[in-house]
C-alpha cells in the first residue's frame, strides 16, 4: 500500500505505456456534447421540429427511427474517437496521439510545462474520473487537455511531470538568500499549508471584486425591473408600510440591493472555494477547491516568479485579502482568474507566513518609501483635468444647469477637493522597497496590490525622464516581471540609476552561475 496522498506506484509505471480516456468520460462526452449542440442551435431545432409536424408522412415511428440512427452514430463516433486518443510517457516527454478523421501526435516536455490543473465536475464524480489540462511556457494557447482519466492516472501524471521539470536537477537558478541550502531535498510527505474557514471564505466573499462583476452582469436587468415595479407597485397596496419619506425609501432600497449584491458574491465564493486545501507537496505546491466543480491547480516553485499581495478597499477595512502568485507568461489583469494560483481570505499575518514558506526571507512587508511629492501635484492636475473635461462634455450634452454664481463656485471647489483627495490617496498608496534579495512594489487607490519578487526574476527595466522630471533632477523606472509592468514614478534620479544599475546586476550574477538564465539578462541589458 502506498502512503496517504501518493499515487498507487503501478499508475507510474503503467504510464509508460499507451493509456486510454475512461469510457465513462467517453460516454459523458457523448452526453455533454448532444446537450451543447441542441443549446447552440435550439432555434434551429425548434424549426425542424415545426416543419415536420406539417408533413403527413412523418409520425413519431419515423422521429424516433431518425433519433435512433443519430444516436448509434454518435456512439460510433465516441468509439472511434476513444481508440484514437491514447497517451503515454516516453521518459520525461508526454505523447498523445488523438484524431477522429485526421490523426495528429503532440508531445509535451517536462521542462517546458508550466501550469497543470485538475478538474472534476460533479457528473464525473461517482466515477473517480478528471479532467486533466496541461499548458506549456506558449501560454493558454498551448493547452492539452485529457477529457476523461481516472484520479490516479492524473496524480501520477503531474508528479511525473512536475518531478521531470526545471528545479529538478536542471540548472535552475535558485535566488540567492531563498533557501539556506540549494540542493536540499524537499521531503516527500506532503502536508497541509493553509486551510479555508467558513468565516474566511465568507470574508473573502465579501472583500473581492466578484461583487463587482456581479453587479456588472445584473445591470441589464434594472430596466426591466424598474418598469416591473412601476406597473406592480400600485396593484400592491405597498405604500402602507413604505416610510414616507423618499430619500428613506431610496435609502432602504439602496441597502437592499447592497446586501442581495453581498449575499451573491458571498454565494459566488462559496461555489469556488469550498473545502479549499493548499498542500505542500515538496516541488508543488497543490490547491483543491469547490463546492460542486472540484477543482486542483500545482504551483510549481521553480516557476513561481511573483507573488501579490490584493486587498481591495472594503478588504483594507475588514482586514482581508488574497495572495496570487504567478508564474512565466501568467498576466496580472488581463488572464483569467480561475488559471492564477489564488490563496483566498487570508489576514495580513497569514500572507507574510505564506510568502516566508514560498520564499524563506520574503515574509514580513517591510516599510515602504514613498516617491517624490511632485508626483502628488502632477496626480491632482490630472485628476483635475479629467473631471473638468467630463463635467465640460455633460454640460455640452445636457445644457448649462440653472446655477447662481456661488453655485459654480462650488462646483469648482468640489472638483478641486475631489482631485486634490484621489490624489492624495494615489500617492500613498504609491511605494516600494527592497530588503536583501526581493524588491516590493505597491501601488493602488483605495484598494492596493504589493508585489514581491526576487531581484533575478526581473525580466527588463527602462529608465525613462520627461522634460518636467530633467528639471527636477527626477526619473521614472519601470520594471517588466511575470505579471505585468511595475511603474515606479518621480524617484530621485540618482537613487533610480542605482537601483537600476542594482537590479541589472543581481540578473548578472545569476546568469554567470546559471547560464540558462542569459536570454532573459540579455533582454534586460538591452533595455
Amino acid at each position: 500500500m502506498s502512503e496517504e496522498g501518493e499515487p498507487p506506484a503501478s499508475d507510474e509505471r503503467a504510464l509508460t505505456d499507451w493509456q486510454r480516456l475512461s469510457p465513462w468520460a467517453m460516454g459523458l462526452m457523448l452526453v455533454t456534447a448532444g446537450l451543447s449542440l441542441v443549446r447552440q442551435h435550439l432555434p434551429l431545432l425548434l424549426a425542424a421540429v415545426a416543419g415536420l409536424t406539417l408533413v403527413e408522412h412523418i409520425g413519431w415511428r419515423e422521429v424516433g427511427g431518425a433519433a435512433a440512427l443519430l444516436l448509434l452514430l454518435g456512439g460510433a463516433l465516441c468509439l472511434l474517437y476513444y481508440r484514437r486518443f491514447r497517451f503515454r510517457l516516453d521518459e520525461d516527454v508526454l505523447v498523445i496521439q488523438k484524431g477522429l478523421f485526421e490523426h495528429r501526435e503532440f508531445k509535451v516536455a517536462a521542462r517546458h510545462v508550466q501550469h497543470i490543473a485538475v478538474h472534476q465536475p460533479l457528473y464525473l464524480r461517482p466515477f473517480d474520473v478528471v479532467q486533466w489540462q496541461v499548458e506549456t511556457l506558449a501560454g493558454e494557447a498551448s493547452r492539452i487537455e485529457l477529457p476523461g482519466i481516472r484520479r490516479g492516472q492524473a496524480d501520477a501524471l503531474g508528479r511525473r511531470l512536475q518531478a521531470d521539470g526545471p528545479g529538478n536537477d536542471r540548472g535552475e537558478a535558485p535566488v540567492e538568500g531563498l533557501t539556506g541550502e540549494p540542493d536540499a531535498v524537499a521531503p516527500s510527505a506532503s502536508r497541509v499549508r493553509y486551510a479555508l474557514p467558513p468565516r474566511a471564505l465568507a470574508l473573502h466573499g465579501l472583500t473581492s471584486r466578484s461583487i463587482y462583476v456581479i453587479a456588472a452582469v445584473l445591470s441589464p436587468l434594472v430596466r426591466p425591473l424598474e418598469r416591473w415595479l412601476h406597473d406592480r407597485l400600485p396593484q400592491l397596496d405597498l405604500l402602507a408600510w413604505l416610510p414616507a419619506s423618499p430619500l428613506v425609501a431610496v435609502g432602504l432600497g439602496l441597502v437592499a440591493v447592497l446586501l442581495v449584491l453581498a449575499a451573491l458574491a458571498v454565494l459566488a465564493a462559496w461555489w469556488r472555494f469550498h473545502g479549499y486545501v493548499l498542500r505542500d507537496d515538496g516541488e508543488r505546491q497543490v490547491q483543491v477547491s469547490g463546492l460542486f466543480h472540484r477543482q486542483e491547480q500545482a504551483l510549481s516553485l521553480a516557476r513561481l516568479q511573483v507573488v501579490e499581495w490584493v486587498q481591495t478597499g472594503l478588504g483594507r477595512l475588514l482586514g482581508r485579502g488574497y495572495l496570487v502568485c504567478h508564474q512565466f507568461g501568467s498576466q496580472g489583469g488581463g488572464a483569467a482568474e480561475s488559471r492564477r494560483f489564488l490563496v483566498p481570505g487570508l489576514t495580513l499575518t497569514e500572507s507574510e507566513r505564506l510568502i516566508g514558506e514560498l520564499w524563506p526571507g520574503g515574509d514580513r512587508l517591510p516599510p515602504l518609501s514613498r516617491v517624490s511629492r511632485l508626483y502628488r501635484r502632477v496626480l491632482w492636475l490630472r485628476i483635475l483635468l479629467g473631471l473638468g473635461a467630463g463635467v465640460g462634455g455633460l454640460i455640452l450634452l445636457v445644457g448649462a444647469p440653472p446655477l447662481p454664481p456661488w453655485g459654480w463656485a462650488m462646483l469648482a471647489a468640489s472638483l478641486v477637493g475631489l482631485g486634490g483627495g484621489a490624489a492624495e490617496l494615489r500617492w500613498r498608496a504609491l511605494g516600494w522597497a527592497r530588503r536583501g534579495a526581493y524588491l516590493y512594489v505597491r501601488q493602488g487607490l483605495w484598494g492596493q496590490r504589493t508585489s514581491v519578487f526576487p531581484l533575478p526574476h526581473l525580466i527588463s527595466l527602462s529608465l525613462r525622464q520627461s522634460w518636467l522630471q530633467r528639471r527636477r533632477s527626477l526619473a521614472t523606472l519601470e520594471l517588466q516581471v511575470a505579471n505585468g509592468r511595475l511603474t515606479l514614478p518621480f524617484l530621485e534620479e540618482p537613487l533610480a540609476r542605482a537601483l537600476a544599475d542594482q537590479l541589472l546586476a543581481s540578473v548578472e550574477s545569476a546568469t554567470e552561475r546559471f547560464p540558462e538564465t542569459r536570454r532573459r539578462s540579455a533582454c534586460v541589458a538591452r533595455r
